[in-house]
């Protein structure tokens, strides 16, 4: 039997319950720890507080958990890289950004993923170095929009979320592609270059008057840290609007899970634990909890393969502060990843249906 967790909204809850995570407020103090078996009145505290969503511990037999995706998503993915290729070089070689292609690719592409099942499982699909700025613009609009809808945010919110993970990066068309596209280490005067990009996204949009500010915001500060050590303005805390603060975290997640020219992938867990590692100090701590919450349950059904080159399912995370993942193999094994850090290989889980 293995033990995994459900997310559950507190509506739902009844006596006898046991958290599978702690709950925590948006300072992440603790208020109820991982393990208890809640009663009436810890019901009522929650409702009370408005916490919307718990996790609660389950136990599992050996059925599989496997991920499917749904190949009709599958496409209008691979149709949005397709649309955003095509929108980047008219925005490198015109300066002028087809705002209705992007639009057409939030409202018609990523909003059906976004409210599908196993919506974030579709970050994790192998695509071309070459193609790493399109995709990684696809992901993080798909990663911002999820995370807004996590948080409750309304449907216009989301959208404008998707739109702006969309449209982060449009400025590193306007930086040399032999600088974005090095497969070394980039100088430091290169960086410098580099660093310019979240500026030029924005110029390339403040004259358009139908984007909201809120999306203008978003793009220009995504790269902005609470503690002041971000770029390009060095603003710090409530300086930093919460569409940055959304976009900052799809950003590190899907930048540090996806190969690039410059730097080999991260395994799922090693990105998390990073994110986990900067979330009292540069990034948003509700943001960071309530996206590292959902990724230890979304997580789960997805293959790592070992050194030993055995393809084993994860079946289970332990909390976001402390990750001690339990895979299952083929035989049906438990074994505890001790070396988790070390796995570069997501193997290729990605079942059609």
């Amino acid at each position: 039997m293995v033990w995994i967790t459900q997310l559950y909204n507190v509506s739902q809850l009844t006596p006898g319950m046991e958290l599978g995570q702690p709950v925590l407020n948006q300072k992440g103090t603790v208020l109820l720890a991982e393990g208890t078996i809640l009663n009436k009145s810890q019901l009522d505290h929650l409702a009370r507080l408005g916490v919307e969503t718990v996790s609660i511990k389950e136990t599992k037999a050996q059925e599989n958990n496997e991920i499917t995706l749904d190949q009709k998503n599958l496409e209008l993915l691979n149709q949005a890289i397709e649309q955003i290729k095509s929108s980047f070089h008219t925005i490198e070689k015109y300066g002028k950004v087809p705002m209705q292609i992007f639009e057409n690719i939030a409202a018609n592409h990523l909003s059906p993923i976004i409210n599908s099942h196993s919506a974030a499982n579709y970050l994790n699909i192998d695509r071309p170095k070459s193609d790493y700025l399109y995709n990684h613009s696809i992901n993080v609009g798909l990663l911002s929009g999820l995370i807004g809808k996590w948080l409750g945010s309304s449907e216009a919110e989301i959208s404008e979320l998707i739109l702006t993970g969309l449209l982060h990066d449009i400025g590193k068309t306007q930086i040399p592609p032999d600088i974005i596209n090095k497969s070394g280490k980039l100088s430091s005067k290169e960086m410098e270059l580099v660093k310019l990009h979240a500026t030029y996204s924005y110029q390339l949009l403040n004259g358009l008057s139908n984007i909201p500010p809120t999306v203008k915001f978003g793009i220009l500060q995504h790269h902005e840290r609470l503690d002041g050590s971000g770029y390009p303005g060095r603003f710090s805390g409530d300086k930093i609007h919460r569409f940055a603060r959304i976009v900052a975290v799809a950003d590190i997640y899907c930048a540090m899970t996806a190969d690039r020219e410059h730097s080999a992938r991260a395994n799922p867990f090693a990105a998390a634990e990073e994110l986990a590692k900067d979330m009292y100090t540069k990034l948003d701590t509700e943001i960071c909890t309530t996206f590292l919450t959902n990724f230890c349950i979304f997580i789960i059904g997805n293959k790592l393969q070992l050194d030993d080159e055995r393809e084993v399912e994860i079946v289970y995370t332990g909390h976001f502060l402390n990750l001690h993942p339990l895979v299952r193999t083929a035989e049906g094994e438990i074994l505890t990843i001790t070396n988790w850090r070390s796995i570069r290989k997501m193997a290729p889980f990605v079942k059609f249906i």
